[in-house]
């Protein structure tokens, strides 16, 4: 009889959002036997590469259909690298999840929003959550090239979609969260006549109740699906300048959830793939380091920022 294989990989990731990776370009993984635990594992992957292993918690149990069970644990985001084992390094997380098959790539992405949001272990089935579903962006089939500049005239008539990297004086970005778990840019379909400005404040409104300064283009993404005609994501990005109680969104119902992260972590959050890496480093880039910053979860009650570290 053969026993299914189980296994534990650690995620661990740096405060620039780069993640641990070895030489065949993985996050460190070991095989679990019967005979040993999970804690005794993974204390081994973290001595083995000189990380914190009291920094390390268990984020996600996946069982497959094959009774294969496959954990991921988190670590981080640490405050700065350490000296790794000849062979290590770091890569951008959108980097590692297109290197990672679909299976593992699902638990990781899982793992990543889990540890960062500091929530319970997330129990999978095949990869998703037991009645959860994966977000459009996970679904998609669509084909992503980001462009950081300016729509042309021509380009702006493309343009079906604006979303918004919206900031706080500590250089942390606003992301929704539906009941799905499933995180998101505040952002949206323009509306016949309406500037992408006026898309995007309105936008904010419905969905986060954020309040946010003139926005500036950080760039565009061309997106192109089987049978349609490639179309324009704009992103602008503006800084916030007050989050109010949350309310259900007009055109969905939904309240979401409203969390603030550091613009460097965003993709270990939204699970955008490379496209996601350089839209966050371009946002991190030019904003406060945000050093010590932590993610921020918005009360439902809102929040504006005090003083000169918008806390």
């Amino acid at each position: 009889m053969t026993t299914a294989l189980s296994t534990i990989i650690l995620l661990a990731a740096w405060a620039d959002g780069s993640i641990v990776t070895g030489p065949d370009g993985s996050p460190p993984t070991t095989a679990l036997s019967q005979a040993g635990g999970i804690q005794p594992a993974l204390h081994h992957l973290a001595e083995a590469l000189g990380l914190d292993r009291d920094a390390t918690r268990l984020a996600v149990t996946d069982t497959t259909s094959t009774s294969a069970v496959h954990h991921v644990a988190w670590c981080g985001p640490l405050p700065h690298p350490g000296p790794l084992p000849d062979g290590w390094g770091t890569v951008p997380f959108g980097q590692l999840l297109t290197a990672l098959p679909p299976a593992a790539r699902a638990r990781v992405r899982t793992a990543a929003r889990t540890g960062l949001l500091s929530e319970p272990v997330a129990y999978l089935n095949d990869g998703l959550r037991p009645g959860g579903r994966p977000s459009k962006s996970e679904r998609t089939t669509a084909r992503f090239a980001w462009h950081a500049r300016t729509p042309t005239h021509a380009e702006d008539q493309s343009v079906h979609q604006v979303w918004g990297w919206l900031t706080d004086p500590r250089g942390r970005a606003l992301v929704v969260i539906d009941h799905h778990g499933s995180p998101s840019l505040p952002g949206g379909r323009p509306e016949p006549g309406e500037t992408r400005e006026a898309t995007l404040a309105r936008e904010a409104m419905e969905e986060a109740a954020a309040r946010h300064g003139r926005p500036t283009v950080l760039g565009f993404q061309q997106v192109t699906e089987a049978g349609q005609p490639p179309y324009l994501q704009l992103r602008m990005t503006a800084r916030l300048l007050g989050i109010g109680p949350a309310a259900p969104d007009p055109d969905t119902g939904e309240t979401y959830r409203r969390v603030l992260v550091p613009a460097a972590h965003a993709n270990l959050l939204l699970g955008w793939g490379p496209e996601g890496d350089a839209q966050a480093a371009a946002v991190a880039t030019a904003l406060p380091s945000g050093h010590g910053c932590a993610l921020r979860h918005v009360p439902e009650t809102g929040w504006v920022p005090q003083g000169a570290d918008g806390a």
